[in-house]
């Protein structure tokens, strides 16, 4: 082996050796960038039920305060009295005081209109927990689409730069395909690959021969 040849061997080799050293940092930053948006999706699916549980207590705690408030009222204790002598007459079972406090409250006196309110509200929640349920269905569903698109991402890298090291890129085509050539070819030459016909021009850029023979740019 004379020294001219062993000086490329060498070279060779180093340059694989670069490539790869090259291909295992992508997969480190790939690998780091899919952590930090799983991490960041993480927090705020936490903090959006940190909110959501903050706001359920104040709601809570108002009610309460107002329900206490009530069961204090005269009018309503009165209410309350005339209430379970219908029950007691009827044969039923009532209602204790503060859940008749509650729907007193919620009704505006068990008036008509209130009642009504009360439907039309009732049913509107039992709507807005089904969106909440489907919101979250839906959040979960996006967060696994990402985590699997970051994979996605990561494989077809990681073989872009295997096919780097074996001398190929991918190449876009006009319509949208790809195909993978040797991204060594020397300027200015034209190549037959697999059934099509390829030019590189003096700057390096590649052309595609289409069925109508004209030129068309493809890029990596």
């Amino acid at each position: 082996m004379t020294i001219t040849t062993r000086i490329g061997t060498l070279r060779r080799l180093i340059a694989i050796a670069l490539l790869g050293s090259a291909a295992g940092a992508l997969a480190q930053d790939l690998n780091a960038i899919a952590q930090q948006q799983l991490n960041q999706t993480t927090r705020m699916l936490e903090q959006s039920m940190r909110q959501s549980q903050q706001l359920s207590q104040t709601m809570q705690q108002t009610q309460q305060q107002l329900l206490q408030q009530r069961m204090q009222d005269p009018a309503v204790r009165s209410s309350y009295q005339q209430y379970l002598q219908q029950m007691q007459g009827s044969g039923r079972q009532p209602m204790d005081f503060a859940t008749y406090t509650y729907y007193h409250i919620y009704t505006n006196g068990f008036s008509r209109g209130g009642i009504e309110h009360m439907n039309r509200v009732e049913g509107g929640n039992r709507a807005a927990e089904m969106n909440a349920w489907q919101g979250v269905r839906q959040a979960e569903q996006n967060r696994a689409d990402s985590m699997q698109a970051q994979r996605d991402g990561y494989f077809r890298n990681q073989q872009e730069a295997g096919r780097g090291l074996m001398g190929q890129s991918t190449y876009q085509g006009p319509n949208g395909s790809s195909t993978q050539l040797p991204h060594t070819w020397q300027r200015n030459t034209t190549h037959n690959h697999l059934g099509q016909t390829y030019h590189v021009d003096h700057s390096g850029q590649y052309y595609v021969r289409g069925t109508d023979g004209w030129w068309y740019p493809i890029n990596r």
